[in-house]
């Protein structure tokens, strides 16, 4: 009887190692499945971003656009918040819009390729020569209108020139090329309103080059913070100050370098300013 229930203390406890193998083994092939799950998922979540189509926006304009690396600034800023849209220009020192717009004619400035198109006209003609804005600006926005491209109108600033001659105006240079926005189904970029906003509440932010019309870095981060608004309907609340890409050599290059305090207060700006046209 003895050797009886040896025995089988021996098979139960032999019984019970057996047991606890197959319950690890179970628990180990659960815990692998599950990073598996976990891995492809995190797989297919990459996969999908990869083949999201970035949106593009192709900027028409003049030095104003090009100052400091306006569209590479935004596009870094679209980036950071992993906002997929690709930013490119044509771009012409001194250029007015009839001057795009016969060269579009001519080179075919692929319009269709693009989900946005922001228009630039040469920063005097809103005030001195109204009639000739809004003929390209009418142009410009039904073509893009028909290919069912975004139109947005670059609301451009008032240097001391500018101010002088809107001084003996019913409007301004913002107030007109809003306008014009509005008439052509538009969407108005407020970089103008935001630049008036700091001269009045922030003069200690320089916002102009040397020759008083051209803007400065500080100015160009400001009007980057107020295109990402426009066209995300994100806050610009929290960028960064300075942005980074590569040369044709790989080589690191700044597209720009923001005071601390003044990329700061430009976002808020930025932020309030995109607010009340919204």
């Amino acid at each position: 009887m003895v050797l009886v229930v040896h025995y089988f203390h021996q098979e139960l406890e032999q019984m019970v190692v057996h047991f606890k193998k197959i319950i690890y083994s179970t628990i180990i092939f659960l815990i692998i499945g599950c990073n598996n799950i976990s891995d492809f998922q995190s797989n297919e979540k990459i996969k999908l971003a990869d083949k999201t189509p970035y949106k593009k926006v192709l900027m028409i304009g003049n030095s104003f656009t090009f100052y400091w690396n306006l569209p590479q600034v935004i596009e870094r800023m679209f980036a950071v918040k992993d906002i997929r849209i690709q930013v490119d220009q044509k771009t012409i020192g001194g250029s007015k819009l009839y001057e795009h717009w016969n060269h579009n004619l001519k080179n075919e400035y692929q319009l269709e390729n693009y989900d946005y198109v922001v228009f630039n006209d040469h920063s005097t003609y809103p005030m001195k020569n109204i009639d000739t804005c809004a003929k390209y600006i009418k142009l410009f926005s039904s073509l893009a209108n028909e290919m069912n491209i975004k139109p947005l109108i670059y609301g451009t600033w008032e240097y001391d020139y500018l101010k002088d001659i809107s001084k003996g105006k019913s409007s301004n240079t913002m107030y007109r090329l809003d306008s014009l926005a509005t008439l052509n189904n538009a969407t108005y970029v407020p970089v103008g309103n935001a630049f008036e906003y700091v001269e009045k509440n922030h003069p200690e932010i320089n916002l102009y080059m040397d020759d008083n019309k051209h803007p400065s870095p500080n100015a160009t981060y400001l009007a980057a913070c107020v295109f990402f608004s426009t066209i995300t309907g994100e806050s610009p609340l929290g960028l960064p100050r300075r942005f980074e890409g590569k040369n044709i050599d790989g080589k690191k290059i700044y597209y720009i370098i923001t005071e601390k305090k003044a990329a700061e207060t430009t976002q808020k700006v930025a932020d309030l300013i995109g607010l009340s046209f919204k």
